[in-house]
């Protein structure tokens, strides 16, 4: 369906992607993944906003030990205003989840967490007017 919401999962962690994958495309959403911070900066490269207005990235906090997850989300909100951001983050990266948020990302989520919760989120901040 070419309307369907649009959701990139970009996590290092194999289990993770295909849990949240399958569980967002039972919810109804169109699901794309990456397990590389390269992987995702290709994506965005390959088109000018990387998810359409009314899609979210779900950014695993560890994803990249190079790039902290606060410059991949200021990278992206510079080159793709329209992109709706929720990192998800252990209870240890306190400090990277607040960065992130400063930023520009929209909400985060302790992982783990439960795919329903994460669907739920996906569909508030999807809900969000574009302010930044």
């Amino acid at each position: 369906m070419p309307n369907e919401p649009e959701v990139i999962c970009a996590s290092p962690d194999d289990w993770r992607r295909v849990r949240l994958s399958a569980a967002l495309e039972r919810a109804g959403y169109s699901v794309r993944t990456c397990a590389t911070t390269r992987e995702l900066l290709h994506l965005a490269a390959r088109r000018r906003e990387p998810v359409d207005e009314a899609g979210v990235l779900l950014l695993d906090a560890s994803l990249s030990e190079e790039i902290a997850p606060s410059k991949i989300v200021a990278a992206l909100r510079r080159t793709c205003a329209a992109v709706r951001t929720v990192v998800l983050a252990d209870q240890n990266q306190e400090s990277e989840i607040i960065e992130c948020l400063r930023v520009g990302a929209d909400d985060y989520v302790h992982w783990p967490a439960e795919p329903s919760e994460i669907i739920a989120i996906v569909g508030r901040v999807m809900t969000l007017p574009r302010v930044r």
